[in-house]
């Protein structure tokens, strides 16, 4: 508690003397915040005019819902998930109707984050995400959205919008403050948080810095977790210029540091493993993020009411150090010491323009957008390794045949350029609106073998890949009265292939094993529908949705090609090979029963749900990585002066039945239950209390996400359960 009484006293000491609006909870859980949305047609809209599912988390659910990560900020919101790792790489990417990894585009300020990169046990990047502290506001569309975002939104978009000086300001104030901190029992972690906007001139500025530190998460099975420390740094700057020629210029630079060093415990001696003869196991990780951005929001011209620009230059790298020792196994193999290292970086310069026309013709309005994008990537992955003989001492950089360090794809560049147009036609006097809208992506990979890839790679060629993808939608809403609305969408989506899977590079001699590049990989491909009815008046929001969805050309990487007939060697490429079909139902209801009656003023609750099935349309079998269907419920009271409010949350998921088995015996998991308590409190001074009091029925439950693909009996299993009763604590001050 030394840690969390430490963030308190930063807190108070940075509280006193400036002049901020205090926090205010949100009186019906951010429902009100649903009424507009910017993810769907790149431009502020209605809700009531999106043809399509979409899910927005405010800054006030964060805060409320005490979410430190992107897998917290997720877990009441069913349809949605995040896997993670208790091992060692922890949390990965968000899955959306099924659909996973890269195939689910992310932005931060309307520019994409790097994609993730995972090889075999000891190399996985993940994807790397703003700190929630300085996020204002998520969106999320479910279901394909190439028709604007192109190439990874096949299976939906996660937009992320960052603070601004506005945010922190109040109405006529020239300065505002904001700081925080907080800790969480389930890992003992904490965070302090500090973020500050002033009005220089006509200039706002923003500076804000965020620390966040905790150990291994808890477990509720009857297993030690892995012991692990972490400590991550980030921090967000903004500069924007109201007096700018042609208007508002904006410059930004954000970034952040993670340090991770865990010992791998559970994986040592495992039997059936190749861990068996391990002895020793850990990781030193660490990875880290830039982004910088100029952009402006233009003055009306005849071209445009509004339009925007934006140039920005991000990357990532990742390096993972193993440390692993191994027993001797007489007479062939003496004890050794095993130290390897894995590397990716990833650079992006990009250019983006998106305008906004409003038009009316006759009887018809257009609300028409329209842009272009531009980006350049540059991936270059490195792993390096060196076996020490502890007996004589000698070392060698051959290990099971591979010779470091090497590449298992040569450094890749990739040129990405898309032009995208949208337009809402509705008629005067018309209930009906039509959405229609098309996207052109142009896609190069080029890649470089140097030396470094050569040499495990001498006789696989090297291929570059270059493609158009045409991406139509159309949305379609029909007002049923003031408050009822209905919609269609039809929707596509495609994937380009990513270079590790074009050029895999994989040559083990000792194994009899090879990869090879295939040069007719062909872009995945979505066709999704969706019908869904949405009800807004002032006591209920209600969106109730169907939708069906086929994909095609799945690539599948390092599908076995079995042995070459000529040199014998057991061959791997990637193909594409899968059809699959998933659909299903999504409900979500929010009601503030104060409307109704005064004898139930303040007092409001949630159900949303959602259930999915997903079918390998080749094998006729189930798709895993879709998630069992789960459904939350709360009961909510604010109390009218706003002074503090409680909430009562339950999760309910169903077991997960429908596994593809076929070719190993995979573990399902089981149904279960939690229960939560959500509770804030103004505590005067500008101080407000939030605390978390989570899974108090102490449920030991292992989230399917986590676990797909492990085999039934697999020692690791336990590992993976969520921790049981634990608490979060945060202070907020500021406005």
């Amino acid at each position: 508690m030394n840690r969390l009484t430490f963030a308190i006293l930063l807190l108070l000491v940075a509280a006193p003397g400036h002049s901020a609006g205090a926090l205010q909870p949100a009186a019906d859980g951010g429902s009100s915040a649903l009424e507009t949305v910017t993810v769907y047609a790149r431009r502020i809209v209605p809700v009531t005019r999106v043809a399509a599912s979409v899910t927005v988390i405010t800054q006030e659910d964060i805060q409320r819902t005490m979410s430190a990560d992107v897998k917290q900020l997720v877990r009441y919101e069913p349809g949605l998930s995040v896997r993670s790792d208790p091992f060692r790489f922890g949390l990965d990417t968000f899955t959306v109707r099924g659909m996973t990894g890269n195939r689910v585009a992310v932005e931060i300020d309307g520019i994409p984050a790097a994609g993730g990169f995972s090889i075999g046990s000891f190399s996985d990047s993940g994807r790397s995400f703003v700190d929630l502290g300085f996020v204002q506001r998520v969106e999320i569309l479910r279901g394909p959205a190439s028709s604007l975002y192109g190439s990874d939104a096949i299976g939906g978009v996660v937009a992320m919008t960052t603070l601004s000086a506005d945010n922190l300001m109040a109405p006529g104030a020239a300065f505002g403050l904001r700081s925080e901190a907080g800790y969480s029992s389930d890992d003992d972690g904490w965070h302090a948080l500090l973020i500050g906007a002033d009005r220089i001139g006509s200039a706002d500025v923003l500076l804000g810095y965020v620390h966040r530190q905790g150990n291994e998460l808890e477990t509720a099975a009857d297993v030690p977790p892995d012991p692990r420390h972490y400590a991550a740094d980030s921090m967000l700057a903004k500069a924007k210029f109201d007096a700018a020629p042609g208007g508002p210029l904006t410059l930004t630079a954000e970034g952040g540091r993670l340090r991770q060093t865990t010992d791998v415990n559970a994986w040592v001696g495992a039997a059936g493993t190749r861990f068996v003869n391990t002895t020793a196991l850990s990781g030193d990780d660490s990875g880290e993020r830039f982004r910088t951005s100029i952009e402006q929001r233009l003055d009306a011209t005849t071209a445009y009411d509004s339009a925007d620009w934006r140039f920005y230059w991000q990357g990532t790298d990742t390096q993972q150090d193993t440390f692993e020792q191994r027993k001797a196994v007489p007479p062939r193999t003496p004890p050794v010491q095993i130290d390897r290292m894995f590397r990716l970086q990833d650079r992006t310069l990009g250019a983006e323009f998106t305008a906004v026309k409003d038009l009316a013709h006759g009887r018809a309005r257009h609300d028409f957008v329209y842009g272009v994008e531009l980006s350049g990537t540059r991936i270059e992955e490195l792993r390096n390794g060196i076996q020490t003989d502890l007996t004589t001492g000698k070392t060698t950089k051959t290990i099971l045949g591979e010779t470091f360090p090497l590449r298992d794809f040569p450094t890749s560049d990739v040129t990405e350029a898309g032009v995208f147009a949208q337009d809402e036609v509705r008629l005067d006097g018309s209930a009906w609106s039509f959405i229609p809208a098309l996207r052109v992506d142009y896609y190069d990979l080029s890649p470089k073998a140097d030396s470094t890839y050569r040499r495990n790679n001498p006789h696989v060629p090297v291929v570059g890949l270059t493609d158009w993808s045409v991406s139509p939608k159309l949305g379609i809403t029909r007002s049923l009265g003031d408050a009822l609305t209905a919609y269609l969408q039809y929707s596509h989506g495609f994937r380009a292939p990513p270079p590790e899977d074009v050029n895999i590079g994989l040559d083990l001699p000792l194994l009899n094993i090879r990869a090879v590049p295939n040069p007719d990989l062909k872009p995945e491909t979505s066709n999704g529908y969706e019908l869904g009815l949405r009800l807004r008046d002032s006591a209920i929001n209600l969106t109730v949705s169907g939708y069906f969805t086929d994909y095609d050309d799945f690539i599948e990487s390092k599908v076995n090609l079995g042995a070459d007939p000529v040199t014998k060697v057991i061959l791997f490429q990637s193909q594409n090979i899968a059809r699959a079909r998933i659909y299903g139902t999504e409900l979500s209801a929010t009601i503030n029963a104060g409307e109704w009656s005064r004898d139930f003023e303040g007092w409001s609750t949630r159900i949303a749900a959602a259930w999915s099935r997903g079918t390998d349309l080749v094998r006729d079998e189930p798709l895993n990585s879709v998630d069992p269907g789960n459904a939350v419920m709360s009961v909510a009271y604010d109390t009218p002066s706003g002074a503090w409010r409680v909430e009562l949350v339950g999760t309910l998921v169903a077991a997960k039945r429908q596994v593809d088995r076929s070719r190993v015996d995979l573990y399902r998991t089981g149904s279960y239950g939690t229960l939560d308590v959500l509770a804030r409190a103004e505590l005067g001074h500008g101080l407000w209390l939030d605390a978390g009091f989570f899974n108090l029925t102490d449920r030991a439950y292992i989230e399917w996400a986590d676990v797909r693909g492990r085999p039934v009996g697999d020692p690791l299993i336990p590992y993976y359960t969520h921790p049981g009763r634990n608490v979060s604590l945060t202070l907020h001050w500021g406005r």
